[in-house]
C-alpha cells in the first residue's frame, strides 16, 4: 500500500520489493497515487483508493472510508504481510490491525527528511511490526528524524539493475529517438521550453547551445501532456530507466527514485534539486553527489551556469558516473524482498 505523494517514488520502491518476491510470494497494490495503473504494465493486480485531498473530503470524513476500503481489501485478499511505504501513516492504521490482527505489517519508511520536520510521525512505528529503511547513498548528510531510529537498514533500493538496461539503439527505437547524435533527458517537471528564465527553458536552450538533442519526460502522474512549444522530443514510459542508455545525460530533480536510478546505472547527471518538497531533502542528496565528484548539480537552472557543467558531463560524465558505481553497495531490493517472505513465512533471521 502507498500513499499518494507527489511522483512515482511509493510505487516503484513498492513495485521493486514485489519484482524479487516473483514466484515466491503473490502481490497485490493497493494505493492514493493517480499513477497505480502502471502496476498492470508490471503484471501487478491493483485497485486506487482516493485520497483526501482527491476528493476534496475533509480529513477526518475520509479516515472513515480509509478504514472500511482497507479492512475490506485485507478480508479480501487475506495477505501475510501489508506493506505501507509513505512518510506519513495514516491515522486509522491502528484500527485497521485491530479489526483484522491476522497480517503482519512493515512500515517501509525512506530517510533524508529535512531536519526538524515530521518527527511526530516516528511514534507510529507503534502501528508496525517492522520499520523497513531503504538506503540512500546521501545517508552520511542525513540530518533528519529517521536518523539512529530503529529500523531494518537495507542497501539503496531501485526497480531495475544495469543487467537490466537496454542497449542504447535499442532504446532509441522504443522510445522512438533519433539513433545519430548526442541527446539529453530532461525531468524537472511542469514548464515552458520557451522560456528561458524557468528551468525547462534554461535547460534547453543550454543544451541546443551544446549541440544536444533535447528529450523531455512526461511523468505517469502528470495531469497535461508535456511542455509548451519547442522543438523537443517528449518522452513518457515507465520504467523509463531501462532506457536511460538512449540519452548521453539527463538533467533531473533529486528525489529518492530518480537519484538512486541515475547514479547506479551510471548516468551522467546535472541535478536540480526540487526545493519545494514538503518533507524530502532533495538539496543534501545533490551535494552529496556533487561533492564526491559523482554528479554536478545548480540550485537553478541559468543558461550561462548550466552549460559550461553539461559541456563537462559530455566530456567526462562517464567517468564521474563510474565513480558513483563504484560507491554502490548494491541493490537493497532483493534483501528487502527476503525480509517480507519470513515475516509472511513466519520465519525469523
Amino acid at each position: 500500500m502507498s500513499s499518494n505523494g507527489a511522483g512515482m517514488g511509493h510505487l516503484t520502491r513498492l513495485f521493486s520489493y514485489a519484482r524479487r518476491l516473483d514466484g515466491d510470494a503473490r502481490t497485490y497494490l493497493l494505493s492514493m497515487s493517480q499513477a497505480v495503473p502502471v502496476a498492470a504494465r508490471l503484471g501487478h493486480p491493483f485497485e486506487y483508493l482516493p485520497s483526501a485531498k482527491a476528493l476534496g473530503m475533509p480529513p477526518g470524513r475520509w479516515r472513515g472510508m480509509f478504514v472500511d476500503r482497507v479492512s475490506e481489501t485485507i478480508r479480501r485478499v487475506r495477505p501475510d504481510v501489508v506493506v505501507f511505504d509513505g512518510t506519513w501513516p495514516y491515522q486509522g492504521v491502528d484500527e485497521i490491525r485491530e479489526k483484522n490482527p491476522d497480517a503482519r505489517w512493515v512500515w517501509s519508511r525512506r530517510g533524508m527528511w529535512r531536519a526538524g520536520l515530521n518527527t511526530e510521525q516516528l511514534a507510529k512505528a507503534e502501528w508496525f511490526d517492522r520499520v523497513l529503511e531503504p538506503g540512500d547513498l546521501a545517508a552520511e548528510y542525513d540530518a533528519g528524524a529517521t536518523v539512529g531510529e530503529p529500523a531494518h537498514r537495507v542497501g539503496p533500493v531501485t526497480l531495475l539493475d544495469v543487467a537490466d538496461l537496454e542497449s542504447r539503439e535499442e532504446a532509441r527505437a522504443a522510445l522512438g529517438l533519433p539513433q545519430d547524435g548526442p541527446l539529453a533527458l530532461v525531468s524537472l517537471g511542469a514548464g515552458n521550453i520557451n522560456d528561458t528564465s524557468g528551468d525547462l527553458g534554461a535547460a534547453a536552450a543550454a543544451l541546443a547551445a551544446l549541440g544536444v538533442g533535447v528529450c523531455v519526460t512526461v511523468p505517469e502522474i502528470a495531469a497535461t501532456g508535456g511542455p509548451a512549444g519547442g522543438d523537443v522530443h517528449l518522452v513518457r514510459d515507465y520504467p523509463l530507466s531501462r532506457r536511460y542508455r538512449a540519452f548521453d545525460l539527463v538533467i533531473s530533480a533529486s528525489g529518492y527514485n530518480s537519484f538512486h536510478e541515475l547514479l547506479r546505472l551510471g548516468v551522467p547527471t546535472l541535478f536540480v534539486p526540487n526545493t519545494a518538497t514538503s518533507l524530502d531533502d532533495q538539496e543534501g542528496r545533490a551535494r552529496y553527489a556533487a561533492d564526491h565528484g559523482w554528479a554536478h548539480t545548480l540550485p537553478a537552472l541559468s543558461v550561462g551556469e548550466a552549460q559550461p557543467l553539461l559541456a563537462d558531463l559530455l566530456a567526462d560524465g562517464a567517468a564521474m558516473a563510474a565513480r558513483a558505481q563504484a560507491a554502490d553497495p548494491g541493490n537493497g531490493a532483493p534483501e528487502a524482498a527476503r525480509l517480507l517472505l519470513d515475516l509472511a513465512t513466519g520465519e525469523t533471521r
